[in-house]
């Protein structure tokens, strides 16, 4: 393979990871824009409920419905569709005129970020399928789409400050603008077929794989929860126990952003092979059960709660590429499918880590500490795929 078309390949990633990470942003930065949103529209402190749940509820129910819908169609093609009806859905929340209104435009985000989501994993699936280059493009994917959720403390305090509604506007700007990319990117990128995104895979449900493709949305779950929990437990403390406001927190969450850099080049580099990969999973889950030890003392010093976030921030950073990879490999399902079921993981943990988080109380912490040690069950339960793969 020459020069240039590594450089496309990995350009094509990019791409797709700007894509993902628009979603996230979009998804993370309500929470921030509540209160104006409410202020706004006399909705008190039902505005994050109302923006928030009709988003998740209509993710989770529109990830089946896509796949059946486009079982049949290219990924690569389907993406520009998909993502330009996503952008038109910020465009109905940035103009909504009443309540109503930003609730159908925001369960129109859900289930279009649904089927976005699921069509940018089954074109990086795609893209990167049988590549040396696999894990770093992997690596490559995870570093930039999870920036999503802390870069949402940064860029929503200041567009909040002048408008709510400059914050859909944004997201509407920036996933046509990854759009017009991917179409001068995907064009360019060989070994692209109109049929390959209903290739299907060999099915031998009695591969030792297949009956443990499980393990790997496992771990997706548990990597995502500790990362929600973490992040919007600092978040609070940060904000209401310390007075930071929102652009201060954003940057006190840089530490993670970098070290979850530094984990995934980490992975890019050094898993060589199954065994590579089983040491760089365990080792990222003693990471992530180092941080959170920390945050379950509840300590009271900025200082300490950001310190915390470092290791937690190097679990993520090899544990994502890693599970991710492995989730969207399994056999016996078509790239749709895996994505979708991929997603599904994704949204679990999210959703159980902000529960964990909201608890905010002893259960919550015995309740974390569950999660970190079924995450590092999980990465064990990896680890074994991995060596049945050899």
């Amino acid at each position: 393979m020459t020069g240039a078309v590594r450089s496309t390949r990995l350009l094509a990633v990019v791409v797709l990871a700007a894509v993902q990470f628009t979603i996230i942003l979009d998804e993370t930065a309500i929470a921030l824009l509540a209160p104006s949103v409410g202020r706004d529209l006399d909705l008190g402190d039902q505005a994050r409920h109302l923006l928030v749940t009709p988003f998740a509820a209509s993710f989770v129910v529109m990830l089946p419905v896509a796949v059946l819908a486009l079982r049949r169609v290219d990924p690569s093609r389907a993406l520009p569709l998909v993502a330009c009806a996503f952008a038109l859905s910020a465009v109905a929340g940035a103009l909504a005129p009443t309540t109503i209104s930003l609730v159908v435009a925001r369960s129109a985000q859900g289930a279009t970020a649904a089927a976005t989501t699921i069509c940018v994993l089954a074109a990086l699936h795609l893209v990167t399928m049988g590549r040396p280059s696999r894990t770093r493009d992997f690596a490559v994917f995870s570093t930039v789409s999870g920036a999503g959720s802390i870069t949402a403390l940064l860029v929503a305090g200041p567009l909040a400050a002048v408008s709510w509604r400059w914050c859909f506007w944004a997201v509407a700007i920036a996933v046509l603008t990854c759009m017009l990319a991917w179409r001068a990117v995907s064009s360019a990128v060989p070994g692209q077929s109109p049929d390959a995104g209903h290739r299907i895979e060999p099915d031998d449900h009695r591969s030792p794989i297949a009956r443990r493709d499980w393990h790997a949305h496992a771990t997706v779950v548990a990597a995502n929860a500790i990362l929600a929990a973490s992040v919007i437990t600092v978040s609070f403390a940060l904000q209401q126990d310390h007075g930071w406001s929102p652009i201060a927190a954003g940057l006190g969450f840089g530490p993670l952003n970098v070290a979850a850099a530094a984990g995934a080049v980490l992975v890019a580099r050094r898993s060589a092979g199954p065994e590579g990969a089983r040491n760089l999973l365990i080792a990222g889950f003693f990471a992530l059960v180092l941080g959170c030890s920390v945050l379950a003392a509840t300590p009271v010093d900025p200082a300490v709660l950001i310190t915390a976030t470092v290791p937690i921030g190097f679990g993520i950073g090899v544990a994502f590429p890693l599970a991710n990879d492995r989730a969207l490999a399994g056999p016996g399902h078509r790239a749709l499918q895996r994505a979708a079921e991929l997603g599904v993981a994704q949204q679990t943990g999210l959703a159980v880590g902000a529960v964990v988080a909201a608890a905010h109380s002893g259960f919550a912490l015995a309740a974390l500490a569950c999660v970190v040690t079924v995450g590092v069950l999980s990465a064990g339960a990896v680890a074994a795929v991995g060596r049945a793969r050899r």
